[in-house]
């Protein structure tokens, strides 16, 4: 039974389709509000955007304590109020399903086996390690990631012992939820992913668009990452 968390905020109005479209297709995902620092007190945020940079060595932009901020809360839904069998996707207001039906039929039988579960990551690029893969259909695999290329934060499931291990991790506010590779330590939860991914984002112009020089770099460093964590992987 798959349930789950999309967070959205009545700020993005742009993304509300998306959001009901997410809605239609999974009934027992629910709203999840967004917490927006532009809009929204957060206590003592000021001092933790400039403790960010003394812990990190960058400092947190608003926008990045917000979606923490946000996913943290559901983690707290789910350590408080389920039990250790449960597991629960969680969504952003910009998320794709690539394939409803595959996410719906395997859902139930991949989370068993995982605390942490990555239906999509970093643009497509997440590599699963060579030693770890298993079919899932004809057409995709599952396995160990390779953490370091795992990044978003748009489509992953948890169960209570990922979210209370998490909830420990991200308590200092150091780095961005996505950077899950900066707060998961070897052996201390069971992680999965699926390639190609299941769950995708829609990819902002500022990162497509061919008129902008950032976006033209952040395209060409994932791609030289990418043939880096393929090679990794491989002999892992």
């Amino acid at each position: 039974m798959l349930r789950g968390y999309v967070i959205t905020s009545a700020h993005e109005q742009a993304r509300a389709a998306n959001v009901d479209s997410l809605i239609q297709q999974l009934p027992l995902v629910q709203k999840a509000t967004a917490i927006y620092p532009a809009f929204d007190h957060v206590p003592f945020a000021k001092k933790i955007l400039a403790t960010s940079r003394a812990r990190s060595g960058r400092t947190f932009l608003p926008g990045e304590l917000g979606i923490l901020l946000s996913n943290r809360r559901i983690w707290m839904e789910i350590q408080h109020h389920h039990n250790d069998q449960d597991h629960f996707l969680i969504l952003e207001s910009d998320s794709q399903l690539n394939n409803k039906e595959l996410l719906l039929q395997e859902f139930d039988t991949v989370t068993n086996n995982y605390d942490l579960f990555f239906w999509g990551a970093w643009f497509g690029h997440m590599v699963l390690q060579r030693s770890t893969r298993k079919k899932l259909s004809s057409a995709h695999e599952i396995g160990t990631p390779y953490m370091r290329s795992v990044s978003c934060a748009h489509g992953y499931s948890i169960n209570r012992k990922a979210a209370r291990y998490l909830l420990k991790k991200t308590g200092k506010f150091k780095h961005p939820v996505d950077e899950f590779k900066r707060y998961i330590e070897p052996g201390q939860l069971r992680v999965g992913g699926v390639s190609p991914e299941l769950i995708s984002q829609q990819v902002t112009e500022s990162l497509i668009d061919a008129d902008n020089r950032v976006g033209r770099t952040n395209m060409v460093w994932i791609k030289l990452l990418t043939i880096r964590n393929k090679i990794i992987a491989h002999f892992s």
